[in-house]
């Protein structure tokens, strides 16, 4: 603790001026307190700083002092002790600058940003007060013929708020900066094909793509009468969209056509995310341990459960069906993907509304499974939504109408495009991608 000093008898007329006192007795009570750093070259200085803060007490905290007599001492000093909250600074010293030379090894090197610095000098006029305390960084500027009992003590207290004020700010930021690094953890422990395929799409827009497009089906997939096709073509170097298809069991197929929000890099990364997910669930479907992947309006609900959980900042379009490739019966679950799925039956295809939110979106979200009965010689055309923007008609519902009429002329996906006039080699605005199912 710091020696205190007692002050003689005064009247209110010498209330503000600083003197000497003859040393009293420290009190052996241990207190809690605020640790000051003085700087200054002149010994007097120092003494006459103590003496006039030898009563100050801030939120139950008294002050504890240490001294340096030299700039080149004063970073001894920190280096020691990260603990200091305010450092009362001379400017000339060892060389005229010595000061605001210290201010700036402080914030730039130290990169300490919470400790408050209050600059004095006995050279009032030798730096401007208002560039020094916007450019450096420090709390008040002040000549030292300027700076009485009173006013030392309330540049002192108000240092010391902003301290405590910093320093909580910087703690939470830590404090949060751990959680996401815990966070961060546990996810890449949990999911190594995700770190690993995240990893490559760091390396780069193209590696990243080669990446996403691995993951993606074989362009054609046969289960015994039902054909499944796509083609995926990204605005960019990554997309947004995803599809899939695969075999749960002998017999039930899984499809899906998804659209994240926004597209490049950012929602390519999501759908690294849907494919991991949905592949776990179809492991442990494998394994006997859970029905949930061949469950659409089951899978949505808790697939919105994870990403709001997660606070990914995306939110996912997404149509999400099970064929049973025995009778032909579709089960499926819509996430606000748009356009609806639609249905060719003989020469005529309609659309199936089903109107809902996207996963990720809100909490309050329900999905529900509807159940179709296919036909042999039925069609089934799913489209991102990026297919209406490449339509040349100027309301949704005559795009709608044109892409219906023409889906019902045409049985593949490049003659599909090529009636309506679509050149996806071309710049996209958006990703595009097409899914058919056809029962042979």
């Amino acid at each position: 603790m710091p020696q205190d000093f007692d002050g003689p008898e005064h009247s209110d007329a010498d209330e503000n001026v600083l003197v000497f006192a003859a040393d009293a007795d420290v009190s052996d009570e241990p207190l809690a307190s605020w640790t000051v750093l003085i700087v200054d070259d002149d010994n007097e200085i120092h003494q006459i700083t103590k003496l006039a803060l030898r009563d100050f007490n801030f939120q139950q905290h008294k002050l504890e002092f240490i001294s340096a007599y030299s700039a080149a001492e004063a970073r001894d000093v920190l280096a020691q002790h990260p603990e200091i909250a305010l450092i009362l600074l001379d400017v000339v010293m060892e060389t005229d600058d010595a000061g605001l030379t210290l201010v700036r090894y402080i914030r730039q090197q130290l990169h300490n940003d919470v400790v408050r610095i209050i600059l004095r000098t006995g050279q009032p006029g030798q730096a401007p007060e208002q560039r020094v305390v916007q450019d450096y960084d420090i709390n008040d500027y002040r000549a030292k013929t300027e700076l009485t009992v009173q006013r030392l003590n309330t540049t002192v207290v108000s240092a010391l708020r902003a301290y405590i004020a910093i320093e909580q700010l910087a703690r939470l930021n830590a404090s949060l900066e751990q959680q996401v690094q815990a966070r961060t953890a546990e996810l890449l422990a949990s999911n190594q094909q995700l770190a690993q395929s995240l990893a490559e799409l760091e390396a780069g827009e193209r590696a990243g793509k080669q990446v996403q497009f691995k993951m993606l089906p074989p362009q054609d997939f046969r289960v015994a009468q039902f054909q499944f096709s796509h083609a995926l073509y990204p605005s960019e170097f990554m997309s947004g969209d995803f599809v899939d298809y695969f075999a749960a069991d002998e017999h039930k197929v899984v499809f899906y056509i998804a659209d994240v929000s926004g597209h490049g890099v950012a929602s390519a990364f999501v759908t690294v995310y849907l494919k991991r997910f949905i592949s776990a669930n179809l492991e442990r479907y494998r394994r006997g341990s859970s029905t949930l992947v061949t469950e659409p309006a089951a899978l949505l609900a808790l697939l919105n459960a994870e990403l709001l959980q997660e606070k990914i900042g995306k939110y996912i379009a997404l149509f999400y069906a099970v064929l049973d490739t025995r009778d032909g019966t579709l089960s499926y679950a819509n996430a606000g993907a748009f356009p609806w799925p639609l249905l060719l039956q003989g020469p005529h295809a309609s659309y199936l509304p089903l109107k809902s939110t996207p996963v990720g979106m809100f909490d309050f979200s329900a999905y529900a499974t509807q159940n179709l009965q296919l036909q042999q010689g039925n069609r089934l055309w799913l489209f991102s939504d990026g297919i209406l923007d490449l339509l040349p008609q100027q309301a949704t519902e005559q795009k709608l109408q044109h892409l219906q009429l023409c889906s019902a002329q045409h049985s593949d996906i490049a003659a599909l495009l090529q009636a309506l006039a679509i050149q996806p080699e071309q710049p996209l605005p958006d990703d595009l991608t097409i899914l058919t199912l056809t029962w042979h």
